[in-house]
């Protein structure tokens, strides 16, 4: 054996014991090293093709070692297709097998890559124990020193980056691409992972998207997430169905579900709430817990973070607000239960005062009308009525007015109004009745009257009958 290494070294290094080696061959010759019963190396002088034939036998011919390492063959086992390329210290091995289609159609580049396949086919590695502990897992690709290390039987992964899925024994159908991706990913599958260090966490999980700079990091066991920015979704653990897009969406959520991200930093504090909607720059970033809430536009922010079932348009910027139609509310019975009469009426009414004003954040100073929502809860007071949907205070202590539910208090108002209305027109009725009676006895108290001022007359001309007759009676006597 040391004489067949010796007289190898001999051809490749002229330089060896200072001994020049020359040899011309003639047209169509060959350099032939052998002994009596073996051809180790062989030169075609027509064709300039070279061929090692290693001491090895059968399907392990070919190949080149350094030292006692395997360095490169095309190692195939019995009655498979073969066309595997091995290139790296101890890359491949020479005990594969299987049937025609296994153990085939494979490259490994690198030391150890690909060391431990039997009868996976269609795979690649390139980097140093890329795809090391692979078994029979096929159609596998690893770029990257450790990337797919520990993968045995998983199939049709895609690792991209140093210690990329570097994990993965049996996980199907991920895509890892940067260093670290989906390193300690086990068992999860379909798993796509774009960036570095994104998906680091993730064991189990499944049908996970990350795509930025250690997104879906400390994701373990959470599914069907969707996280593409920069820190989107970073510390979720275990939360499912969010979808994050923006720099830092989502980026404190641990177990909160059926969130969606839109915006740099939307959502950006929500822990545990779930089914909550943001839809711009920080949108909603001060909820924490609350859940099924929806925020639309740059800074805009639900009253309090740990509440639920709240929606917020716009910012405190905004200066209008438009729509085509009228609003529909529901007002289902079936939606509501203490259905009561309301409390509020016409006393609280008149406690409130309208006021014409300017906003602060408008430019062109149109004057608008409406109540001071602190001078409304100080009306609600004097009514001995607190806790209602009517007024909001938001985490930072700004007031915010429903003017929804001034309607039914001045509906009530109106009724009030309504009732003295009709009390006073039943008054007026009675009081017109007692008048005409009256008008009637005045009249029939007139004609009496009348009829004693014509017997008073008669009476007056009667007596000054008398009196004539007397004088006359006096005269003739």
């Amino acid at each position: 054996m040391k004489i067949k290494i010796l007289l190898f070294n001999l051809f490749l290094c002229s330089t060896l014991f200072a001994q020049n080696i020359t040899n011309t061959l003639g047209s169509s010759g060959t350099f032939t090293i052998k002994d009596a019963s073996n051809t180790y190396f062989s030169l075609n002088q027509s064709n300039g093709r070279l061929t090692l034939i290693s001491p090895l036998a059968g399907n392990q011919r070919g190949s080149i070692f350094k030292g006692v390492d395997r360095f490169l063959h095309t190692y195939n086992g019995s009655g498979t297709t073969g066309n595997n390329t091995f290139v790296g210290i101890n890359s491949g091995n020479f005990t594969m097998g299987g049937t025609i289609y296994q153990g085939s159609f494979n490259t490994g580049v690198g030391n150890l890559s690909l060391f431990s396949l039997t009868t996976g086919s269609s795979n690649s590695a390139f980097g140093t124990y890329s795809l090391y502990a692979n078994t029979t897992g096929y159609e596998n690709s690893a770029f990257g020193e450790s990337s797919l290390s520990t993968n045995t039987t998983g199939f049709r992964n895609s690792a991209f980056g140093y210690y990329s899925l570097h994990s993965n024994t049996t996980g199907n159908g991920n895509s890892a691409f940067g260093l670290s991706s989906l390193r300690f990913n086990t068992t999860g599958l379909n798993n796509s992972a774009f960036g570095f260090e994104a998906l680091n966490y993730n064991t189990t999980g499944i049908y996970n998207s990350a795509f930025g700079f250690i997104s879906l990091y400390s994701n373990t066991t959470g599914f069907n997430n969707s996280a593409f920015g920069y820190y989107s979704l970073v510390r979720n653990t275990e939360g499912w169905n969010n979808s994050a897009f923006g720099s830092y969406t989502l980026e404190n959520n641990t177990t909160g579900t059926q969130n969606s991200a839109f915006g740099s930093n939307s959502l950006a504090n929500n822990t545990t709430g779930f089914s909550n909607t943001a839809f711009g720059f920080r949108a909603g970033d001060l909820i924490t817990t609350g859940s099924n809430n929806i925020a639309i536009g740059i800074l805009a922010q639900v009253p309090s973070g740990t509440a639920s079932n709240q929606i917020r348009l716009g910012n405190t910027s905004i200066t209008y607000a438009g729509i085509q139609v009228a609003w529909t509310v529901t007002s289902d019975r079936r939606l509501k239960n203490n259905i009561l009469n309301s409390n509020l009426g016409l006393s609280f009414i008149n406690k409130l005062r309208p006021v014409s004003y300017t906003r602060i954040n408008d430019a062109s100073g149109k004057t608008e009308y409406g109540l001071i929502a602190q001078e409304v809860e100080d009306a609600l007071k004097q009514e001995n009525t607190e806790n209602t949907g009517m007024l909001t205070v938001t985490d930072e202590g700004e007031y915010q007015l429903r003017y929804n539910d001034l309607l039914a208090p001045m509906i009530k108002a109106i009724q009030e109004l309504k009732l003295a209305s009709d009390i006073k027109d039943t008054e007026i009725v009675k009081l017109k009745y007692e008048n005409d009676e009256l008008k009637k006895k005045f009249e029939s108290l007139k004609s009496v009257e009348d009829r004693l001022t014509v017997l008073e007359k008669y009476m007056l001309e009667q007596n000054k009958i008398k009196e004539v007759n007397s004088e006359i009676n006096a005269v003739n006597q």
